[in-house]
């Protein structure tokens, strides 16, 4: 019982690293599988389980959760039915409502580092897990509109999850390597954003962790 016990509280206390290994399991997973219908079998199961430990690790924001639990819900069924059930409805909705969710963990994320008293390791995973949120939200909403809109980007056939999640990353990073670019307008401008959010989160975040840090040593 006792074994038990400490577990538990091991893993209460590492709950940001569990978000952030399942985010990295989700970015990861593309380079063991190849076959179309597994990976979309092991997107849906990798994006249930960043919504699921997601809620977790802010359990102590109950009310919060409360009231979006319902976008939680929701985003899981949707992934699930999206598996299940193709279409171009569902793959448009689907990728919105999971950057809902996403948005949403991603304003608690920002919420605890900002009221963190000591840069623990805790504040640390949320840190990496806050700029890995951005790139998510930016792949699905490209992916959103790869969906309503087939010529959003400069390839012959409409991008893949893990298409999306690239062409956001390397251009929240200011990377661009070229080889998916935006067409349209709606592209263009999330490309503007996220080129504009990720550097600036980097920026926002190190001046945030360095005062707090300085604070930390003159008390």
């Amino acid at each position: 019982m006792k074994k038990k016990l400490l577990k538990m509280d091991y893993i209460n206390k590492n709950r940001f690293l569990l978000f952030l290994i399942s985010l990295f399991a989700t970015i990861a997973y593309p380079l063991l599988v190849n076959e179309p219908r597994k990976l979309e079998l092991f997107s849906t199961i990798f994006y249930s389980c960043i919504i699921i430990s997601g809620m977790y690790a802010f359990q102590n924001e109950r009310r919060f959760l409360i009231l979006s639990s319902s976008f939680f819900i929701i985003a899981v069924i949707l992934e699930w039915l999206q598996f299940i059930i193709t279409g171009p409805f569902l793959n448009s909705i689907q990728p919105l409502t999971t950057s809902i969710v996403l948005v949403l963990l991603l304003v608690l994320t920002l919420k605890n580092i900002m009221h963190a008293k000591v840069v623990d390791h805790n504040v640390i995973f949320g840190v990496v897990s806050g700029y890995v949120l951005i790139g998510f939200v930016g792949g699905l909403l490209a992916l959103a509109i790869a969906w309503s809109f087939p010529d959003a980007f400069s390839v012959e056939e409409i991008i893949d999850g893990p298409q999306a999640m690239y062409f956001s990353f390397i251009t929240m990073t200011t990377l661009g390597y070229g080889d998916i670019t935006p067409a349209i307008q709606e592209t263009r401008s999330l490309a503007i954003l996220l080129s504009i959010v990720g550097p600036m989160y980097v920026a926002i975040i190190v001046a945030l962790m360095v005062g707090k840090f300085a604070a930390r040593q003159d008390s």
